[in-house]
Parts: structure tokens; sequence; C-alpha cells
């Protein structure tokens, strides 16, 4: 009976799964050809195939949505690191840069509305997830392996390379950065940081990475895109 039960409830979850990122998918659709203002829960239902109350059940408001977009971002972040080799904190520490601008340009209309009002209603809720943790802990890793100072505080080091990250976010969402842009200046801030925080047998490998970012951004990411 118990077993039955187990299969019941785990079938049930997978079902809520399934018809919450049909509500997610619907709401991106619907994101990059009209406006957020414009978009109601009952257009999501009807796209995703569901009730209006079950869109308010499994996800929330029409506010919610947005936010469990970028959840939904950050729950993959999360599995993907899980997966990567524990003693590799720098390859993490991009991969949560790569993957999720990757996972924002993918539809680059739609998150760009998505971000802009995350960013401004960031204040009024608390995140499931703080973005910033996966860089605190890839950060902790690199002192504790000596690849970062350790006169360096690793948290504060993480959340001003998020702080960075953000600001990339910031003007592409606003349309200053084109996609390419985005990635450029958010890896930009990301080994701008390394290298000031590096040990000194790690600090080239980091200034390496970082002079092309720094030329590409002078010529092209903040050139072509000035007000």
């Amino acid at each position: 009976m118990m077993r039955q039960t187990l299969a019941v409830n785990g079938l049930r979850d997978l079902n809520k799964a399934k018809r919450r990122d049909a509500i997610l998918d619907a709401a991106l659709t619907l994101l990059d050809s009209r406006d957020s203002n414009d978009i109601t829960t009952e257009a999501i239902a009807a796209l995703a195939g569901v009730s209006p109350a079950t869109v308010y059940n499994l996800v929330g408001t029409r506010g919610e949505v947005i936010h469990q977009l970028v959840a939904r971002i950050m729950e993959q972040l999360g599995e993907s690191l899980n997966a990567l080799d524990p003693t590799e904190p720098i390859a993490a520490a991009q991969l949560i840069i790569d993957q999720s601008v990757q996972a924002f340009v993918s539809n680059s209309n739609a998150y760009r509305q998505v971000v802009s009002i995350a960013q401004v209603t960031a204040g009024l809720r608390p995140e499931a997830v703080d973005p910033s943790s996966f860089q605190v802990t890839a950060m902790r890793k690199a002192r504790a392996m000596g690849i970062i100072r350790k006169d360096i505080d690793a948290a504060g080091l993480a959340r001003q390379i998020f702080l960075s990250y953000s600001g990339a976010a910031t003007l592409w969402s606003s349309g200053r950065l084109d996609d390419a842009g985005f990635l450029t200046a958010a890896r930009h801030g990301l080994f701008t940081a390394l290298a000031a925080a590096a040990t000194d047998e790690h600090r080239d490998q980091f200034l390496k990475r970082l002079r092309p970012l720094s030329k590409t951004l002078n010529k092209k990411a903040w050139a072509d895109n000035r007000p």
C-alpha cells in the first residue's frame, strides 16, 4: 500500500511539473511577441492548455509567472553545477555566467522583459534561490585551493561578480548590449574580479582571459551601443 501511495504521489508530482513547465513555456511564447502588460493569466492558460485556476495554483499570479521563469533557469543551473567536477571552481564560476546568459539570450525578446521586471521587483519578494550563492560556493572553493588569496573575502568577491553580471543584464535588457555583448560583459566582470583576487601563481591565466574581452568591449559592446 505504501509503495502504491508513493507511486501515485510521484506521478502527481511529475504531472504538476509538466503542467508548470507548459505554463512557463506559454508565458515565454507570449512574451516573445507581446508587451508584458498585454499578457493575461487567461491567455497564458489558454496557450498552455490548462485553466486559469491551474496557473494560479501551480505558479501563482501573472507577476509570479515572470519570477518563476528566472527561477527555472536557476534550477537548471544548479543541476548543471552538481554535475561538475568539484575540484574545478573556476569552471563552475564560468558555467554560472555562460549557462545563465545562454538561457536568457535563447529568447531575447521575451527574456529582456523578464529580466527588466525581475530586477525592478527583486526587493519586493524573497528569492527561493539567491543567484549569488552559486558564485559564493565557487569562490570559497577557489580560496581553499589557493587560486584566490587567503585574505580575500570569498563571499564578498562572489557578490561583486554577481553585481557585475547584474549590471550587464540590465544593459542587455534595455537594449544597450546585444546578446554577444551581454556574454562578453558578464565574462569580463568575472575575470576582472578573479585577476584582482588571484594568487601570484594563478593571476596570469585570468589576465590572459581578460585582455581579449576588454578589447571586444571597448571596440564593440560599449562603443556601438551608446545611447
